[in-house]
């Protein structure tokens, strides 16, 4: 099995909605009773898991060019 990490800090922009082409700013990340971690945006509470990471996004670069580069 793989591990990921990512460091989210508040203060980070997510994209989030139905095609997440709407940006949020995480404003306090919270756990929710079974144990899942929540951003609190100021668009309201979102699952971590859910929405798109900004500062993940690649930009105009294919999925081929992002796996050349990490060769």
């Amino acid at each position: 099995m793989k591990n990921f990490k990512i460091e989210i800090n508040v203060g980070d922009t997510v994209e989030v909605g139905r095609f997440r082409n709407v940006v949020a700013k995480i404003k306090d990340i919270s756990i929710d009773e079974n144990g899942q971690p929540v951003i609190i945006t100021n668009k309201g509470p979102k699952k971590l898991f859910s929405c798109r990471l900004s500062k993940l996004t690649p930009g105009a670069k294919t999925p081929k060019q992002i796996l050349q580069e990490k060769r």
